[in-house]
């Protein structure tokens, strides 16, 4: 599977659309590449691409961390 159709699979579950603001149409544009247009999105496409790059978990961590401004 590709990384963007993971992105669209895991993001058009109905409660994440309802809790993230998310329209079905907005699905069909989705990439895991920026720029993103909400957080989630980011998020979700750092984890999804990082693993696909086969960094470590702790490596992953560190950039999520990175995209919230976390120490």
């Amino acid at each position: 599977m590709e990384r963007n159709d993971i992105l669209k699979e895991i993001l058009s579950d109905p409660g994440l659309m309802e809790k993230y603001d998310i329209k079905a149409n907005d699905l069909e544009g989705l990439s895991t590449n920026a720029p993103y247009s909400k957080k989630i999105i980011e998020v979700l496409s750092v984890i999804i691409n990082e693993n696909d790059n086969h960094l470590n978990s702790s490596m992953i961590y560190k950039k999520i961390k990175k995209v919230h401004n976390i120490g």
